[in-house]
């Protein structure tokens, strides 16, 4: 690949610098309820199956089992384990009472196959992980993205943001605690983000009134709204740390060969023995999919299914890495002259535990939180080193604080992201105020308010201010002033399409 073009590199100018134990069972117990425990059988031993996603009738992950595979769920009704390892498994639970189950493995073939890659899927893996490892992205890179991010509860849409913009890919493959971190993300400090294009609905709860986006400096911690756009990042850059596909962490995970859709795949798991073990570089556990070309030489795209994400910037072995978390992240892969990069990262993901990094809504049992997201990437070239730390800097500062104004004409010519999609989704935030209304009144505003800490670091940045309206004046006109210059860096990239 060729560096950025001169006219783009001209732009760049100097930019601004628990898992908490579940009880087996409680005396008194929970009315309505009931608890399950999950084993598995290794030879003799019976050892419990940590980290489950239990379905309910809706296909819909009711729950997550515990660290020694322990959940509670309601009585009178049917809930399922399913997985690419053990044999679904449809049960009930008893009020009161604490129900074990022994999970018995699917056999190594789901369907018949015709072996044509190896005999062993590991060798294949193996293959496949040199070669990630040789071609995969492993320098700075700065292109485009499009991307949404929705919240729902019960199923209903209560929170709508999209963009487009810039995207810098840092490139590292190297791990440990605190590395990459930026605003409490590494994801963020991976992947910047800068949106030059941005349309977003209230902030919705389902009682129909809006709720304000703080930082935890608000009185009541029940009602804090933290989360950011695009929380798919970091567990993204989980998966590169320690998916299937990263050849020293290719040792947690068993595999094996199937067919899906009429597609060569290759079936993993993260090994029982792996899966409450605090103590090795795992960040995701869970199941997955990993989809080869025909030929079988490359990945086409990867499904995981994790039930369990530990927090990336947490040191091994320290507690409250879990982050109650369930999900399913999907990543389609692409070939650019020798160097493969991620194309589109999808999220979907619910949120079970008061432990989350970012509290997406109010937390409350059996009114969970979810998120769908959906990044589209595209037009990477590599940044030169000396562009690089004034890039870096500059998109660090802003995120998705670009607070650019919204221009209906951009999105009536380049559509949404969501495609055919949107119109449902535009239909269930219109109900009291019309979703357009919505994007004009949030048109060039922040996506959440500035915490005391972000306060007094701004104070410290202009101590000719007297005020924190003066304060957010000079930092607004400094964000302005950055984000024109990164559009014209933006226009420069998407008129080379």
């Amino acid at each position: 690949m060729k560096a950025l073009n001169q006219s783009i590199k001209s732009q760049i100018l100097f930019l601004l610098t628990i898992i908490a134990t579940t009880p087996l069972f409680s005396q008194e117990g929970e009315k309505g309820r009931g608890s399950v425990q999950f084993f598995f059988k290794d030879g003799k031993s019976l050892i419990s199956a940590p980290f489950l996603p239990l379905y309910n009738q809706l296909g819909e992950v009711e729950a997550l089992a515990d660290s020694v595979g322990v959940v509670t769920l309601p009585v009178g009704r049917h809930f399922q384990v399913k997985s690419l390892f053990y044999s679904d498994t449809v049960f009930q639970v008893v009020e009161n009472r604490l129900t074990k189950i022994i999970l018995e493995y699917e056999d190594v073939a789901l369907q018949t196959f015709e072996i044509k890659f190896f005999k062993d899927p590991k060798d294949h893996i193996k293959q496949l992980s040199k070669q990630i490892s040789s071609e995969y992205i492993s320098s700075p890179h700065l292109g485009t993205f499009s991307g949404y991010f929705i919240v729902s509860q019960k199923g209903q849409i209560l929170d709508f943001y999209e963009a487009d913009g810039l995207s810098l890919l840092s490139g590292n493959s190297k791990w440990k605690p605190w590395d990459f971190a930026s605003n409490n993300s590494s994801g963020d400090a991976y992947n910047h983000l800068v949106p030059m294009e941005v349309r977003r609905s209230f902030h919705w709860n389902l009682a129909g009134d809006t709720i304000a986006s703080g930082f935890n400096s608000q009185v009541s911690r029940d009602q804090d709204y933290l989360i950011s756009p695009f929380y798919g990042r970091e567990i993204f850059r989980a998966l590169e740390l320690s998916g299937p596909l990263d050849e020293k962490s290719m040792k947690y995970y068993d595999f094996k060969y199937g067919i899906d859709n009429g597609m060569d795949v290759i079936y993993f798991t993260v090994k029982d023995q792996f899966k409450a073990d605090d103590k090795v570089p795992l960040f995701l556990v869970g199941e997955g999919i990993v989809y080869l070309t025909s030929s079988g030489e490359m990945v086409e795209r990867l499904i995981f299914n994790f039930s369990s994400y530990r927090y990336l910037n947490f040191p091994l072995k320290r507690g409250g890495r879990n982050r109650e978390i369930s999900g399913v992240l999907s990543v389609v892969y692409d070939r650019q002259n020798a160097t493969i990069l991620p194309r589109e990262i999808g999220l979907e993901a619910k949120f079970f535990g008061e432990r989350n990094l970012f509290r997406p809504r109010p937390f409350e049992l059996g009114n969970e939180s979810s998120i769908i997201e959906k990044m589209y990437l595209k037009n990477y070239e590599p940044v030169n080193k000396e562009d690089l730390e004034n890039l870096r800097r500059g998109m660090s500062r802003i995120g998705v604080e670009s607070m650019v104004p919204y221009d209906a004409n951009y999105w009536a010519k380049n559509g949404s992201s969501l495609e055919e999609e949107y119109p449902r989704f535009k239909s269930d935030l219109s109900s009291k105020v019309t979703i357009e209304r919505q994007f004009v009144a949030n048109s060039g505003k922040r996506f959440y308010s500035l915490s005391d800490e972000e306060f007094n670091q701004l104070y410290n940045l202009y101590p000719e201010a007297n005020t924190e309206s003066e304060v957010l004046e000079k930092e607004n006109e400094i964000i302005k002033n950055v984000v024109n210059q990164l559009r014209g860096i933006w226009v420069e990239i998407r008129s080379s399409e």
